[in-house]
């Protein structure tokens, strides 16, 4: 379930204090909406897995070190850890490019991207279809403005009204009604979560 203020601070702490069941909640909580921003960002399902599972690692370290100063922040602190870990991988990728220019004859890898580019728009073809078949205008909206255009809570509260809390609400209440959808269409359920979801 969505966490309130004060159970995201109860989480951390329990993180912090070493708790493997708060780390597994913590995963539970925000795995799949970590696993769609990661999909928006890379078009590519079957890395999106590695770099979900990456951003959760990196995070929980921090996380047992003290590094969230702000608690309540968390849901915003694994969202940047994944944004960077997703930067960083293309960055790495950049290392078939000499720095002279000349380009080494990557046949194999740009055929790699030209399957993740189709990869890709299926994926977001296939969640963009989902997203209109929800019945409540305001999900919709939601989901499609934090999730596929990764745009700022609090620019979303603005426009739209809602306090965080009641953000934090209407969000929980929308990724239920999303989660039901996807779940009685398995294609789709197998392209967005893969078997390291499932379930």
């Amino acid at each position: 379930m969505q966490a309130s203020v004060e159970n995201t601070r109860e989480l951390v702490a329990r993180i912090e204090g070493g708790d493997t069941r708060a780390e597994a909640e913590m995963v539970q909580l925000y795995a799949r909406g970590i696993r769609l921003i990661l999909l928006k960002r890379t078009g590519n399902a079957h890395l999106v897995n590695d770099l979900v599972q990456e951003t959760f690692v990196v995070t929980l370290k921090k996380l047992r070190a003290g590094e969230l100063n702000k608690p309540e922040s968390l849901a915003a602190f694994i969202r940047q850890t994944a944004v960077n870990i997703s930067i960083d991988h293309f960055r790495k990728e950049s290392r078939f490019v000499h720095q002279g220019g000349e380009i080494n004859p990557l046949l194999s890898t740009h055929m790699d991207h030209k399957e993740q580019e189709f990869d890709g728009r299926k994926t977001r073809e296939l969640l963009e279809n989902a997203l209109d078949q929800l019945a409540v205008p305001r999900d919709r909206e939601l989901l499609r403005r934090f999730y596929l255009h990764d745009e700022d809570k609090e620019k979303i509260c603005v426009d739209l009204a809602l306090s965080a809390s009641h953000f934090d609400r209407v969000l929980y209440r929308a990724k239920q009604r999303m989660r039901e959808l996807i779940n009685q269409q398995q294609g789709l359920k197998s392209v967005l979560f893969g078997s390291l979801f499932d379930g």
